[in-house]
């Protein structure tokens, strides 16, 4: 047997960063091909998946090389179980995709809903006005922020394209952002974004896509509440994505029941929902897998905490003063500025996925926030980094001391 995949070296915080990176785009990308109906965006999910399998063997044989001791086998475990996750969130993603490839999409119902979510997918082509400008130009114009998650450009496909790349005539780009974000950026270059439809049935779906919607979004902040128990050391938080994992399996299983009982889905849209949400379940499991060695008494790798201040999506942390007292999460205007607020640290207490519309904050509360590296000026001027570095390290001192 040939062996294709030969040895090169690679440091493993390199190959770490890579299957984070790939692993999180095919996810956004796998969704937004069902939603619809891409099939060349499900092809490079399938193609991405080859990668981080070809990627997460060299890890396993370079991490291999670098542990000859008992020590260095105990901390290597957290970077193991961090590419298996990681892995697996794309195994996840490239089962979506194959619904896209198979002809079987997500309704219109279903994507119409996703304007009830944080953060939502959206696709456009690129028009005369908006060619040969930039990223960057679309930002500032649209004063909005949103991620930039690729252009596909004939047969060409650019993944995270920097905030100096060029959009030209015909080019799909893929976004992710809040609805008001992705709102304001349709309405600065003038095409119509996904609009409330009154003529489906709302009352029919209602429930079943809050579900789905909501396991959906739970699976995703469960796999960033691991990355933030790995980064803060927090066995607290690890407990945290256990019982999460235990309340999306619970979901599933109810979702399952009410899709199969309904009378108005037809077969394909059952399948659709229902494959969804099965693989929202094995994004959470993965999560799960990641938090595994903290929750057996194994101290997290330090390599890990390199590889999270280097992803496109960061992880930090900003705290309440009193000018924020009293205020609501979606009244501090994050949102728009593509910083989701992940958990609260009030004293003792950690707050997991705080409601937007009710959730206030009080003085001294820790905000722990999701945010991509075009966002990174907007949280240095809530928090100067070597502040947010000094509480991340207190957060971890607490949480490890004993």
């Amino acid at each position: 047997m040939n062996n294709e995949l030969g040895y090169r070296p690679v440091s493993v915080k390199d190959l770490l960063r890579t299957l984070k990176n790939l692993s999180g785009l095919m996810v956004n990308l796998s969704f937004s091909a069902v939603i619809f109906g891409d099939k060349t965006l499900a092809q490079e999910v399938l193609e991405l998946e080859n990668i981080v399998d070809r990627n997460d063997l060299l890890l396993t044989m370079q991490a291999a090389l670098a542990t000859r001791r008992v020590e260095d086998s105990e901390r290597m475990v957290s970077v193991f179980k961090l590419a298996e996750a990681t892995n697996m969130i794309s195994d996840s993603a490239a089962d979506i995709a194959k619904m896209a490839l198979s002809k079987i999409s997500i309704p219109k119902e279903v994507s119409l809903s996703f304007l009830d979510s944080e953060e939502i997918v959206a696709r456009f082509e690129v028009s005369d006005k908006l060619s040969d400008k930039s990223i960057e130009w679309l930002m500032t114009a649209s004063q909005a922020t949103v991620d930039v998650l690729a252009i596909r450009r004939k047969s060409k496909i650019i993944l995270e394209p920097e905030p100096r790349c060029v959009f030209k005539r015909g080019d799909i780009v893929i976004l992710k952002g809040s609805y008001e974000a992705l709102k304001a950026v349709s309405d600065t270059i003038g095409i119509a974004f996904l609009e409330r439809s009154r003529k489906y049935r709302a009352e029919e779906y209602k429930e079943i896509l809050g579900d789905l919607i909501q396991m959906r979004n739970t699976a995703l902040v469960m796999v960033d509440i691991a990355y933030t128990s790995v980064l803060t050391k927090s066995e607290e938080l690890a407990e945290k994505v256990v019982d999460l994992e235990d309340y999306v399996d619970r979901m599933l299983e109810n979702f399952e029941w009410k899709v199969l009982g309904t009378d108005y889905l037809s077969l394909n849209e059952k399948q659709a929902l229902l494959h969804v949400a099965m693989a929202s379940e094995g994004i959470a499991d993965a999560a799960l897998k990641m938090v595994q060695p903290l929750l057996a008494g194994l101290e997290p790798h330090d390599i890990i905490a390199e590889v999270l201040e280097e992803t496109y999506e960061r992880i930090s942390v900003v705290e309440m003063d009193e000018e924020d007292e009293g205020k609501t999460l979606g009244e501090l205007g994050y949102s728009k500025r593509g910083i989701i607020v992940l958990a609260v640290k009030r004293g003792e207490e950690w707050i997991v996925m705080p409601p937007y519309s009710s959730f206030t904050v009080e003085n001294g509360d820790i905000l722990i926030v999701k945010y991509v590296s075009e966002s990174e000026r907007y949280i240095n001027e809530l928090e100067k980094e070597e502040d947010r570095e000094e509480i991340i390290e207190d957060i971890q001192e607490e949480e490890w001391e004993d």
